[in-house]
């Protein structure tokens, strides 16, 4: 015990920096807190710290670092789906979160990049400021887009193929005889998700001749009341339709509010289809069908993308979706 003892008073931040192949400066800064240590090299500490004997009076937890969250609004359930699921996650890769709330013409988001101790950055909505991404970027902090395209060629994006689900989406209705679908789309954007989902539809529709149904496409945010707003509307102006096709959940169930409150039945009438797959989904009455996004995997791809320290290109990492059937799509009856 006392050899014990003496190993232990005798070890210094030089002696486990020697160990751990790190320079003193390295091991004085994981132990203070003072900026963010890698993964790799923090193990390399701990090992040699713990061979040493050596217990430093500030130790330090075996936190990772903190991640921070860009939120401008939890508007969309999917965003409460996926802070749900960070919140389960990232305790696991021992990281701390911080939600930074931000307004594209707004610049407080640089007072708390500046101030915490961020060591990566993940953020949802595709249409965000590119001077945020930039000014992140500038600080080294590596970021991540979670669930969409990202139109930064320096930042990696967690996604599915969203040409490829719409398409199957579109081709999923057709086969169901559906031949008039209104399609309710986010407002396109180069390159992004919802334009990657219209040229998904609109392939669909002319692999089957369908084609020249743009005036059946209405475009708003993707939120439950302008899926209500915008199949109403279209409803009003007589336009012939027996299915919906909404880019989001939301925007499903507002439409299906909208039909019913027209006298229309889900799906004996109109049929409807979401996309998202969020957790209400399946509680929802009816039921809603809808294309499955694995959030779940998404946020797994996120954390594990910070945990990984050797340097690469910047990736485009998609997953496969699903079409879960439940109760709003049927064959079309008026064919």
């Amino acid at each position: 015990m006392a050899n014990n003892d003496r190993k232990e008073i005798s070890a210094t931040i030089r002696d486990v920096a020697k160990a751990a192949g790190v320079s003193p400066a390295t091991v004085s800064r994981y132990y203070s807190g003072s900026s963010v240590v890698g993964t790799e090299l923090s193990n390399q500490i701990e090992n040699a710290a713990e061979k040493l004997g050596y217990i430093h009076k500030y130790r330090k937890r075996k936190d990772r670092g903190v991640i921070a969250l860009l939120l401008s609004d939890l508007e969309l359930s999917f965003y409460g789906d996926v802070v749900k699921e960070i919140l389960e996650q990232i305790s696991r890769y021992r990281y701390r979160l911080i939600i930074i709330p931000y307004s594209n013409e707004e610049s407080d988001y640089k007072h708390f990049i500046t101030e915490m101790n961020i060591e990566g950055a993940i953020y949802l909505d595709e249409h965000i400021n590119p001077d945020i991404l930039k000014y992140i970027h500038s600080k080294n902090i590596k970021t991540i887009m979670c669930g969409g395209v990202s139109q930064n060629d320096k930042v990696e994006s967690v996604h599915v193929n969203d040409l490829l689900a719409a398409y199957e989406g579109m081709k999923y209705l057709i086969k169901l005889k559906h031949e008039k679908i209104l399609v309710l789309s986010d407002f396109e954007n180069k390159i992004g998700s919802t334009f990657q989902r219209l040229m998904g539809c609109r392939k669909a529709l002319e692999e089957y001749s369908l084609q020249g149904q743009e005036e059946l496409i209405a475009y708003g945010k993707m939120t439950y009341e302008m899926g209500y707003r915008l199949t109403e509307k279209t409803l009003k102006a007589k336009k012939e339709f027996t299915a919906v096709f909404a880019f989001s959940d939301e925007m499903a169930m507002g439409a299906i509010k909208a039909l019913i409150a027209n006298g229309l039945e889900v799906p004996k009438d109109v049929s409807v289809l979401g996309f998202d797959d969020i957790a209400f989904s399946e509680k929802y009455n009816p039921p809603l069908t809808t294309i499955h996004q694995p959030i779940k995997a998404f946020v797994t791809q996120c954390l594990d993308f910070f945990m990984n320290e050797t340097e690469h290109k910047t990736l485009d990492i998609m997953f496969p979706f699903r079409i879960i059937e439940r109760s709003t799509c049927a064959e079309n009856q008026r064919v």
